[in-house]
């Protein structure tokens, strides 16, 4: 494994002074200026954090990881989430507003694909028919699925024909990303995402995109358990509701991952 660094401090969800750290530069470790504003930042909202509930699940880590080891995983930044008339934008518009999820992802790939960090996007998209959906379920047959994979099927959601698969704009790969797609949860699962990183020489993921209590989860835990280290950035995920997205990153992802915001990450090369 690569080399790894972790500096802990206690932000507290919800009491983060959060248009202070969303305007801060991404940190350059040669960039003593840069970084001694970021560690202001993150002590004034330690501060601020301690004059309420002191609990550990609702740390924020500062964190510095190796360009070369490292890979930052975009998963269905898609017309139906994210775009204006998708299926379930106005589901998950409430948590991309509050956080600004849209505009801080943005500004992370475009700041991790400079510094020359892998970008690998995961896109869903099923036929017309989601006969890959109905062959997941033990009865192989429309009437068996149910839960989230049936909802997108009721919704004819995520088609690969007809643009509601595509990209939005702001999302789309460039020359030198990846494109892992899938037609399941995670991101690993009948994919070759694990190949890819492999072949990458990547033992480190930062995942953002969407949703975050279902495929970010789903990626984030097969992650855990594959070994590799997984950082999960709150302010560019997203969920269909403000309370999933909040309560999955307070009460489960610190089990399976490293909590951060995308301007307390450090790319070190």
């Amino acid at each position: 494994m690569g080399r790894y660094s972790l500096r802990k401090h206690s932000i507290k969800l919800g009491e983060v002074d959060a248009e202070e750290l969303r305007n801060l530069p991404y940190v350059q470790k040669e960039n003593s200026g840069r970084n001694a504003a970021l560690k202001a930042a993150v002590k004034k909202s330690t501060k601020n954090a301690s004059d309420g509930d002191s609990d550990t699940d609702s740390e924020f880590s500062l964190v510095s990881v190796e360009l070369s080891t490292t890979a930052v995983i975009l998963i269905e930044f898609q017309h139906e989430f994210a775009g204006e008339g998708g299926e379930f934008y106005s589901n998950c518009k409430p948590c991309m507003d509050k956080y600004q999820v849209l505009e801080n992802a943005e500004a992370l790939m475009k700041q991790a694909r400079e510094a020359g960090c892998k970008i690998i996007h995961v896109p869903i998209a099923f036929t017309e028919k989601y006969k890959e959906i109905d062959e997941k379920f033990i009865g192989k047959k429309e009437d068996s699925r149910y839960g989230v994979l049936d909802e997108i099927a009721d919704h004819e959601a995520f088609q690969e024909s007809g643009g509601s698969a595509d990209f939005i704009d702001s999302m789309k790969p460039v020359d030198g990303d990846l494109i892992c797609a899938k037609k399941g949860l995670c991101a690993f699962f009948g994919t070759d995402l694990g190949d890819l990183l492999e072949k990458n020489g990547i033992d480190t993921i930062i995942l953002a995109g969407f949703l975050t209590n279902c495929c970010i989860e789903s990626t984030m835990r097969t992650a855990y358990e594959k070994g590799y280290k997984v950082i999960t950035l709150f302010d560019c995920c997203c969920a269909a509701s403000i309370d999933a997205h909040e309560s999955s990153f307070k009460h489960s992802f610190e089990m399976f991952s490293i909590r951060t915001t995308s301007n307390l990450v450090e790319f070190s090369s």
